[in-house]
C-alpha cells in the first residue's frame, strides 16, 4: 500500500519549514567564503531578501517589503494569545503567500499555512537580527525584522509552555490509543490525530475549509474514525490472513498498550476513506516479514 500522494506533497509542511529557515535544497548560512567574506547559501528565510552589502562584505539579509509584515503579524498575534493553528488559519483565509510558495513566483499561488510553518517562524532567531546559531560572526549579516524584546518574549513563552507542571499532562496519560500514528486520511494522506470523545478514543483529521480551497481538494472540516469500529474487523482480518504459526496476539482482549505494541511489531499502516467507510490495511507478519494487504468495510 503506497502511503504518499501528490496531495500529500502539496500540503507537506516540510517544504514550508525549509522555506522559513531559508533554503532551496540547502540551508541559508553565514559561512565565510574564500577571502573572509561571509556568504549566504540557499533561498533567504521567509520575510527576507538578499542584497549586496558594502564593497567587500558580500551579501546580507534585509527585510522583504512583501513578507516581513507577515512575520511581524505572526509575532504580534502569538503574543496576543492566539494559537499556532488559529494564526495559520487566519493567514490562509487572508490568502497570504505561505513559505512554501514564497520566492520569485510568490504571486502565482498562496498555498495553505500549517502551524508548523508558523512555529518555525516564531523560533527563528534571525528575525531579531541574530545568526541561526544565536549570535556570532553571522549576526551582522541580518537586519532585524522585529525588535529583540519581541522575539525574547515569544521565546520565553515557548519555554514556559514546555515547562508546564506534570499535573497538566497527567490528565491525558491514561488515554491510550491503540492505533496511534498508524491511520492516515485518504483525502489528504495526513496522519489522523487521537482525540477523546464520549469517554472513548477516536481519530480525527481536522482540515479547515480554507486549507481545502488553497490545496484544491474536497475535504470535510473534520473526519472522524471511532477506534472501536476498527479493532474488531481489524483483528478478525489479521487472524484470518495470518498463518497459524505466526501466532497473532489475542488483540481483542489485550489492553491498549499491548495492542499498540503488537500493531507496531506488525508495522501496521492504514488509510481511512470516510466517503466509503473503507479501511485499507498493510501489515507484516512472520519471521520472513510477509506483507499482508486488505480492505475492510467498517
Amino acid at each position: 500500500m503506497h502511503l504518499s500522494s501528490p496531495v500529500h506533497d502539496r500540503i507537506s509542511s516540510q517544504r514550508a519549514q525549509r522555506a522559513v529557515a531559508g533554503t532551496a535544497g540547502t540551508h541559508a548560512t553565514d559561512a565565510p567564503e574564500r577571502g573572509g567574506k561571509p556568504r549566504i547559501w540557499g533561498r533567504p528565510p521567509y520575510g527576507y531578501r538578499a542584497v549586496a552589502g558594502p564593497e567587500g562584505t558580500g551579501l546580507r539579509l534585509v527585510p522583504d517589503e512583501r513578507t516581513a509584515p507577515i512575520v511581524r503579524r505572526i509575532f504580534d498575534e502569538y503574543l496576543d494569545d492566539r494559537g499556532l493553528q488559529i494564526i495559520a488559519e487566519g493567514l490562509t483565509a487572508d490568502e497570504v503567500p505561505s513559505p512554501g510558495s514564497h520566492g520569485p513566483r510568490t504571486g502565482e499561488g498562496t498555498g495553505a499555512w500549517s502551524k508548523s510553518a508558523v512555529r518555525a517562524i516564531l523560533v527563528n532567531p534571525r528575525y531579531a537580527g541574530h545568526a541561526a546559531t544565536g549570535g556570532g560572526k553571522g549576526a551582522a549579516l541580518c537586519t532585524p525584522v522585529l525588535p529583540t524584546d519581541v522575539f525574547e518574549r515569544v521565546r520565553a513563552r515557548f519555554e514556559a509552555r514546555r515547562a508546564r507542571p506534570e499535573r497538566d499532562a497527567a490528565s491525558t496519560t491514561c488515554r491510550e490509543y491503540a492505533l496511534r500514528g498508524m491511520v492516515r486520511c485518504a483525502r489528504c494522506n495526513r496522519l489522523m490525530q487521537g482525540t477523546w470523545n464520549n469517554a472513548e478514543p477516536y481519530y480525527r483529521c481536522r482540515f479547515p475549509a480554507e486549507y481545502a480551497t488553497a490545496n484544491q481538494i474536497e475535504h470535510p472540516r473534520n473526519v472522524y474514525l471511532r477506534e472501536q469500529s476498527v479493532l474488531g474487523p481489524l483483528t478478525s482480518w489479521l487472524r484470518s490472513v495470518a498463518a497459524p504459526q505466526w501466532r497473532v496476539p489475542p488483540l481483542r482482549t489485550a489492553d491498549g498498550q499491548a495492542r499498540l505494541d503488537a500493531f507496531r511489531a506488525m508495522e501496521l499502516r492504514m488509510v481511512y476513506d470516510d466517503s466509503t467507510r473503507l479501511l485499507r490495511v498493510k501489515a507484516t507478519a512472520g519471521p520472513d516479514g510477509t506483507v499482508l494487504r486488505g480492505t475492510l468495510a467498517l
